[in-house]
């Protein structure tokens, strides 16, 4: 079984890979962090074929920034041209809520600012190419079924122009997609559990969904956590399985 390697870009403390950096690792890849935000480099060369880098995929984490907020984020514009490259077909990549949205206005999806922000548990569902996708379908349940899913975030974006929608619900539809055959970008955080969320909601100073406190969100993902934990290992776990049929 050959060992998939797994490049990690982290955008700032607290919003690393967690348990699905865990999952990948589990399901046979070794997962690298790097942290631009303590200067180090974005390496160029991400194919898999250079004997420097050697990386099979890209993750792009999450974080507070705007995917276009190149002035406290400089690191930002070399991550969209990768994406851009992996939506191209250069390489694999997985990209989470800021990733997703980096790899949107890499594909020139639009973006907004939403009046208020999705925080906590938002119950969405796989779209008929979700359920035929290579990584999603491992997360497909029967029709309609509908999926928890962790959403902090208060940038949303459309659909990039012909981009398979994978993954949908509540009044941001974009929740899971595809843009070519290697780039992927979600909208929600596999990768967040509640003691996540409250660190979150302790430094993010975001106007909360109506009707709901930060207690009231934190309960709700640790109240979902058996089914967030089943779901989301088995999307890293479909993720690793496909870069090894490459």
């Amino acid at each position: 079984m050959s060992e998939m390697r797994i490049l990690a870009i982290e955008h700032e403390a607290g919003a690393g890979p967690e348990r699905f950096g865990a999952w990948l690792t589990e399901a046979g890849a070794t997962v690298d962090v790097l942290r631009p935000y303590r200067g180090e480099a974005i390496p160029g060369a991400l194919d898999g074929t250079s004997a420097h880098h050697g990386y099979d995929a890209l993750l792009v984490l999450g974080g507070s920034a705007g995917p276009l907020e190149d002035d406290d984020n400089p690191w930002l514009p070399q991550v969209r041209d990768l994406l851009k490259r992996s939506a191209a077909g250069e390489f694999p990549s997985f990209n989470i809520c800021l990733g997703g949205e980096l790899l949107a206005a890499a594909t020139s999806a639009e973006l907004f600012r939403r009046e208020r922000p999705q925080v906590g548990i938002y119950d969405l569902h796989t779209t008929s190419a979700g359920e035929r996708d290579p990584v999603f379908a491992a997360i497909a349940g029967e029709e309609r079924e509908t999926i928890p899913a962790v959403l902090f975030h208060q940038e949303e974006m459309e659909l990039p122009e012909g981009a398979e929608l994978l993954l949908t619900g509540s009044d941001a539809p974009v929740q899971g997609y595809r843009v070519g055959e290697f780039a992927w970008g979600t909208q929600f955080h596999p990768e967040s559990d509640a003691a996540q969320v409250e660190r979150w909601l302790s430094s993010d100073p975001l106007q909360l969904p109506e009707g709901k406190t930060g207690e009231s969100i934190t309960a709700e993902v640790a109240e979902a956590d058996a089914e967030l934990i089943r779901i989301n290992r088995a999307l890293a776990h479909s993720f690793v399985d496909y870069l090894r049929e490459l």
